[in-house]
């Protein structure tokens, strides 16, 4: 009886030591200003597939709408790890910050300007005080606006604060607002519903650093590892995303809520059409400068600011990493 004892606890020891560490998971929420947009889409397939737990994080979304800056700051702090945003570079280019920018998730502004039922062109918008339902003053979606009104020679619009796409399309849907730039699915939802399309930022931009992940400084430097690990993991999802049309879908349907016919749309239109979204989440320096161009001109970026080299905020050694594992542990 005692051998037999003796047998199987070293048969559960046996066990238990050949079990695979598994790293434990480490909360990780991650902030995003449109959870059911094309802007998220590359941390939405990284959390639905299950990838963030491969390394060590359970990875939640949460809404940022209108907060975005707020975001950025806790950024600043190392609250945050990395943030994924169009406001990560006016603030990494001031002296100090601790901000640098890594990596991108779209190279391209997929911006649509929407208007109300009753404006279905420029000529029915008033010539003066057209309030624009905006982000935050340093988003991209303001100079879109901006850009394609003063092109028909509106000058004199006013900025409304209401949040991110999906508040913008109630704004103009309510009246709040004449007009707002929409993402991709928020435009195809917007002409649904009666809304019409006024310009979209082809007009204006064909490369453009839209989306910005950023990571602060000191935490990389503290995790270093833990770093290159996350930028592999986007990375991993820009590659699968380019590469695999029904599992994007699904994404899209499933964890970000889109109608079926609106998912397929945004795959379609804006990743395998326009491709807005980068291979392997590369940016380019061209993409970098026309959004430092249009920062200036909507002031996001004061015009007067010197601005440094791209390499001086940003850590591209730290991308080449992240690109390095990926290819090595999946082979992309």
């Amino acid at each position: 009886m005692r051998t037999r004892i003796a047998l199987c606890v070293l048969l559960i020891w046996g066990l238990l030591v050949a079990r695979p560490q598994v790293r434990a998971e480490e909360k990780l929420r991650i902030p995003v200003a449109s959870p059911a947009s094309i802007t998220s889409v590359v941390e939405s397939v990284a959390v639905y597939r299950g990838w963030f737990k491969e390394i060590g994080y359970d990875a939640t979304i949460y809404s940022v709408s209108g907060g975005e800056s707020a975001a950025v700051l806790a950024l600043e702090k190392g609250d945050l790890p990395f943030f994924n945003t169009d406001d990560n570079i006016p603030q990494a280019i001031k002296p100090n910050s601790n901000i640098r920018l890594v990596a991108s998730t779209l190279n391209k502004l997929p911006y649509y300007l929407i208007s109300g039922p009753n404006v279905r062109s420029y000529k029915d918008l008033p010539r003066d005080g057209v309030l624009v339902g905006i982000s935050s003053p340093t988003s991209a979606n303001v100079f879109v606006s901006l850009a394609l009104l003063e092109k028909q020679g509106i000058k004199n619009a006013r900025l409304v604060k209401v949040g991110g796409s999906t508040a913008r399309l109630a704004s103009v849907k309510s009246g709040k607002v004449h007009v707002g730039s929409l993402d991709l699915g928020n435009m195809l939802i917007a002409k649904e519903q009666g809304l019409n399309v006024l310009g979209s930022s082809s007009e204006v931009f064909q490369e453009f650093l839209m989306m910005q992940i950023a990571m602060n400084r000191k935490w990389v430097e503290r995790n270093p590892q833990k770093a290159v690990e996350i930028v592999g993991t986007l990375i991993r999802a820009c590659d699968y995303i380019n590469r695999n049309r029904e599992g994007t879908i699904e994404v899209l349907v499933k964890f970000q809520k889109n109608k079926p016919e609106v998912a397929r749309q945004v795959y379609d239109l804006g990743v395998a059409q326009e491709k807005s979204v980068p291979r392997h989440c590369e940016y380019t320096e061209k993409g970098v400068q026309e959004y430092i161009k249009s920062a200036q001109w909507s002031k996001a970026i004061d015009p007067d600011t010197k601005v440094p080299p791209t390499r001086a905020f940003s850590m591209p050694d730290l991308y080449q990493k992240g690109l390095e594992w990926f290819k090595k542990k999946y082979g992309g």
